[in-house]
């Protein structure tokens, strides 16, 4: 067995668990920040509704995450958003879009875990990359993808490409992946 020294300074016993969990904690990172950032948006918003005296919508609909606990909405949305209203509405819509965009990546990375071992086979390897188009090389230690799929997932981020993520995760369904349970608790996590 390989040592592989893994993101955040864990270090994993072989190379398909360490290629699996840096991905995966390389998205989580990316939620972290989502969440927080759609967090900020949605208090701010809300914010700007009561500074106009507008009713904001039913609390029963609103999703929050509990980042923000000391934020004072008068100084930080104002600062974040000066043209009020409408700009914590687009902040808010960003957010939201960004933040589902991460977690469907996510979702992705856990289906490419067909056998829901924490760590990507070979097989599993070559699957992934396949179904985004990337090249992959038989033989070749699976560690080096670390860096195609990260930048896959930041380049998809950035681009805001849900369609081709769906298409994606679709060429491995129909390989036979699928969302597990063991998937499901792990995205329920991220949620909270």
């Amino acid at each position: 067995m390989l040592c592989g020294i893994g993101t955040v300074g864990h270090v994993w016993a072989d190379q398909e668990t360490e290629l699996f969990q840096g991905f995966r904690q390389h998205v989580q990172a990316q939620i972290s920040k989502d969440k927080r950032e759609f967090s900020i948006a949605d208090v701010c918003t809300v914010w700007f509704y009561r500074h106009q005296h507008v009713k904001p919508g039913s609390e029963a609909q609103q999703v929050r995450f509990s980042f923000i606990q000391q934020m004072d909405p008068t100084q930080e949305c104002a600062k974040r958003y000066p043209r009020g209203l409408e700009a914590a509405r687009e902040g808010f819509g960003k957010a939201q879009q960004e933040l589902s965009l991460s977690l469907t990546f996510f979702q992705m990375a856990l289906v490419g875990d067909g056998d829901d071992n924490q760590q990507y086979s070979e097989r599993e390897v070559h699957d992934v990359l396949e179904s985004f188009g990337l090249p992959f090389q038989k033989g070749e230690p699976l560690g080096r993808y670390m860096g195609d799929l990260t930048r896959l997932f930041d380049k998809i981020r950035s681009d805001i490409q849900f369609q081709f993520l769906m298409e994606s995760m679709q060429t491995l369904m129909k390989k036979g992946y699928r969302f597990t349970g063991a998937d499901q608790s792990a995205l329920n996590q991220e949620l909270h």
